[in-house]
């Protein structure tokens, strides 16, 4: 494919004949770099990159409406979030989070790195939804100037 030959909903021809392993080559270290992210341990996230890439939900990214590492980082994190779930139900981990710690970063690792809602944000935090959303907006406007 030339580059500028268009692509349809933002997924090449390619990605539909790739076999798992192809995919794994192409956007493992994307999806990995993700879910480290997520779980920092190196073993429990190596795990969670395996279950990304023999999941039959990656069949689903052919079809899927944006384009497909869109939906390898949104599986990835699905499936990070759920991993880290589960071992905090196992082992939970004392949580002193109060509203002094309302910073837009530990906002956003809260709702992305964490699985936490906006609501569910703004109660542990003692603020409100919108101070949750406008600090999503406060961090990819600091994110996008670094």
């Amino acid at each position: 494919m030339s580059e500028l030959e268009p692509i349809k909903n933002g997924v090449t021809k390619a990605n539909g004949n790739m076999t798992s392993l192809e995919v794994y080559d192409k956007y493992g270290a994307m999806a990995y770099g993700i879910i480290l992210q997520i779980l920092p341990q190196v073993h429990l996230a190596q795990e969670v990159l395996v279950s990304v890439f023999s999941s039959p939900q990656l069949q689903a990214c052919n079809s899927y409406p944006f384009s497909f590492a869109a939906c390898i980082i949104k599986l990835a994190r699905a499936k990070a979030v759920e991993a880290k779930r589960k071992l905090m139900a196992i082992a939970p981990v004392a949580d002193p989070t109060n509203a002094s710690d309302a910073t837009p970063e530990k906002i956003f690792d809260l709702s992305f790195c964490q699985g936490f809602t906006p609501e569910e944000v703004a109660g542990k935090l003692n603020i409100s939804k919108s101070e949750v959303l406008r600090s999503f907006h406060e961090y990819f406007k600091l994110y996008r100037n670094a």
